[in-house]
């Protein structure tokens, strides 16, 4: 009788023992520290910092924004101040040039007429001019393309803008441009026109169906190439 009530103490100070380093492992644990992983945010030029991004919105296999104004020459422009807005080139333009290489830009503080020459681009060594969309003055040009210059082509309507400008009379220069169904009708006919142009100087380029195919400006000749250009850029 007094083994088993030995034993019976020993297993109820065993179990005691037990309960009680139980208790104090979980008081005493602290939950491992967890890092503090923050995504870097992403780059936003100044120019575009608080401005709503684009809704890409797809008209006759292009994009078109209809945040945007577009001019018939496939250049636009985003009002982002009562008297500023940024330009550059829309999806028909980033698709007939090509990936672009190099860019030639005016200097700041220098004037552009809508209609006139505003920028050019070096694409595989061959040269297109793009017509400015607004009078304005220029008064920045996109910092990142100094060193990214693909960027018109690879983000047209956001990192790709391409320079600032300062209009004098904005809603002069606005009446000029397109937008909305107008906009849609003219980007229709530029996709004729483009199938039809490509089908005369070289349907090996179109898809099944007319579409152009991937970097079709890459196999045109130089000179097919430059008149699509002048034809449809209006340069």
């Amino acid at each position: 009788m007094s083994v088993m009530l030995v034993v019976a103490v020993f297993v109820v100070f065993i179990l005691a023992d037990y309960f009680v380093l139980q208790y104090r492992a979980r008081r005493g644990a602290v939950a491992p520290e967890r890092e503090l992983v923050v995504a870097p945010d992403q780059e936003v030029s100044s120019a575009l910092a608080g401005a709503p991004p684009v809704e890409p919105v797809w008209v006759a296999g292009y994009q078109l924004p209809e945040e945007l104004s577009y001019h018939r020459g496939h250049t636009w422009a985003r009002a982002i101040g009562p008297d500023t807005v940024l330009i550059g080139v829309d999806d028909f333009a980033r698709k007939l040039i090509g990936p672009i290489r190099a860019l030639n830009l005016p200097k700041v503080g220098s004037w552009l007429r809508q209609g006139g020459t505003g920028f050019a681009v070096q694409v595989n060594g061959r040269g297109a001019e793009l017509i400015a969309p607004i009078d304005g003055e220029v008064v920045e040009i996109n910092p990142a393309l100094s060193s990214q210059p693909s960027l018109v082509s690879d983000d047209p309507y956001g990192r790709g803008w391409v320079m600032k400008l300062r209009a004098s009379d904005l809603g002069r220069s606005m009446q000029n441009m397109l937008s909305g169904s107008l906009a849609y009708k003219w980007m229709e006919d530029s996709r004729e026109r483009l199938q039809m142009q490509l089908m005369a100087l070289s349907g090996s380029v179109l898809q099944d169906g007319g579409e152009p195919v991937a970097d079709f400006a890459r196999h045109l000749e130089d000179d097919d190439w430059q008149q699509l250009i002048h034809e449809l850029l209006l340069t």
